[in-house]
């Protein structure tokens, strides 16, 4: 069933629309044309649209604030002017709240003196997660819909907390579940006394809207979320597209990474764009377009450079010359080059990154050396950790053992799959705990510390990659990166 905006409402929104909002005051919030800071946030998609349809309010200065808590009277005129429910003229002096009050009051959305009083005192607190379900599901109900027995059965399996919702509340606490207007959090809990925010109330309001067919499927835009817009070399650039629709496919148009490949699961994108020591500091655009809707998203990317620093190495001349040989460098090639090729579509870990072993910074990542007085074609492709010999090596994460071999190059060493082309890598053990093909969980004892292969003493040559693009380790750990300035203050 479709709603149809009274054009009274209409005029009275524009009127609304040039009146200066105060969180601290009164005034009546304003409708804003563009919304500047929901770039990147969770509820974007979601703001966006329902701004569109004019049931959302932005402020005077084009922000949206998603992250406030939302206001009682905020969520009521939200739902009212959602639903196009009549409203009076404003009189001269009155609280700019009345006329939505006394609407939602004929059209039965809330109850006379629920929250306490009629004062603009109590409706100009927040609104919890239990009063915005009473009043969606009203607004749901009014509009003919119907609410299925067995959905509302099974939302109240699923709820842990039901014995803290009000008994005012609790029908449409469950039935806001059932409809799936306000979903339970992972934990099964509800949370009914917990104040909702401003980008919640635009996800209700959304989802709303379409179970009434006022805003149709297919109609919310791709959602593209960047874990972060400044990077240092050396880090991992997550990005999430949410809200596919079917049939939907998402290119990527930028210059920092030419192997991009998207790992897709039910509606949702995940990509990555590694950076390291070869890439170029600098500003980077990324184009996203949507093959359906034409729509482009874009985002821009900062990747700063990091001061790496130059390590002198004295190595003893039978080690060099035992480890240090083309026989050495295309067993490497061979087999510890494919353990890094072929990744599992999908992550094998839910948890987040530990560090393998404790021990002293003797080498950070992307470090160029010297060895002998000669300066070596390589830098350094992780962080060293000295330890004591025989120190137990735990998985830094779960995944799946792509090579556990001796090399000569780099010793014992082991490689392990996370999935989605997120590896691990460990050189230079002394006992190898794991084999090829193995799944290994967080945590899990994989193997010792040692000093096999091209090494000055015991220690364990630790390395991120994504694919054979070597990274940070210390930003799956600690997010930022791992020094020997830092490394005692992170481990506090």
């Amino acid at each position: 069933m479709k709603l149809k905006l009274n054009k009274h409402i209409i005029c009275l929104v524009l009127i609304f629309s040039i009146l200066v909002f105060s969180s601290i005051s009164s005034i009546n919030p304003s409708y804003a044309i563009s919304l500047s800071d929901i770039d990147n946030h969770w509820a974007r998609s979601y703001i966006q649209t329902v701004s569109d349809f004019n049931a959302i309010n932005g402020y005077p200065d084009g922000s949206f604030k998603p992250n406030d808590n939302i206001k009682r009277i905020e969520f009521i005129s939200l739902i009212v002017k959602s639903q196009g429910l009549q409203v009076r003229n404003l009189r001269q002096g009155e609280f700019w709240g009345m006329p939505y009050i006394e609407s939602a009051l004929e059209n039965n959305l809330i109850r006379f003196f629920e929250y306490g009083s009629m004062t603009e005192v109590a409706f100009s607190k927040y609104i919890s997660r239990q009063e915005m379900a009473s009043i969606v599901v009203n607004a749901y109900t009014k509009s003919g819909g119907r609410i299925d027995p067995l959905a509302f059965n099974a939302a109240t399996a699923m709820l842990s907390d039901l014995d803290t919702v009000s008994p005012d509340y609790i029908s449409n606490a469950i039935s806001s579940v059932a409809l799936e207007f306000i979903l339970g959090y992972p934990d099964g809990t509800f949370s009914p006394m917990k104040n909702a925010t401003r980008s919640e109330a635009a996800v209700v309001s959304y989802r709303l809207l379409n179970k009434q067919g006022i805003i149709p499927d297919g109609y919310l835009p791709i959602n593209v979320i960047v874990s972060k817009n400044n990077l240092e070399q050396g880090d991992l650039l997550d990005i999430t597209v949410h809200h596919l629709s079917e049939g939907t496919e998402v290119s990527l148009n930028q210059d920092l990474y030419s192997n991009f490949k998207w790992y897709k699961s039910d509606n949702t994108l995940k990509g990555y764009i590694p950076t390291n020591y070869n890439t170029k500091p600098g500003v980077y655009l990324l184009k996203f377009t949507d093959s359906k809707t034409k729509n482009i998203v874009t985002k821009v990317i900062d990747v700063a450079a990091r001061d790496f620093r130059v390590q002198h190495l004295k190595i003893d001349t039978t080690i060099e010359s035992s480890t240090r040989t083309e026989e050495a460098n295309a067993e490497y090639r061979k087999y510890f080059n494919p353990s890094r090729e072929v990744s599992s579509q999908t992550r094998y870990y839910s948890e987040p990154f530990i560090l393998p072993v404790k021990g002293r910074i003797s080498t950070e990542f992307g470090e160029s050396r010297t060895v002998n007085g000669s300066l070596t074609s390589y830098i350094h492709a992780g962080i060293d950790i000295a330890a004591p010999l025989n120190t137990n090596i735990l998985a830094t994460n779960r995944g799946k053992v792509t090579l556990a071999m001796p090399l000569i190059l780099t010793g014992n060493s082991i490689v392990i799959d996370h999935g989605e082309g997120l590896f691990s890598v460990y050189f230079h053990l002394e006992k190898l705990n794991v084999t090829q093909g193995g799944i290994v969980e967080r945590g899990q004892i994989i193997g010792t510390v040692g000093s096999t292969g091209f090494s000055t003493g015991p220690h364990l040559h630790f390395t991120m990659s994504h694919y054979n693009i070597n990274l940070e380790p210390g930003y799956f750990i600690y997010g930022e990166s791992i020094t020997k300035n830092n490394y005692l203050e992170l481990m506090k």
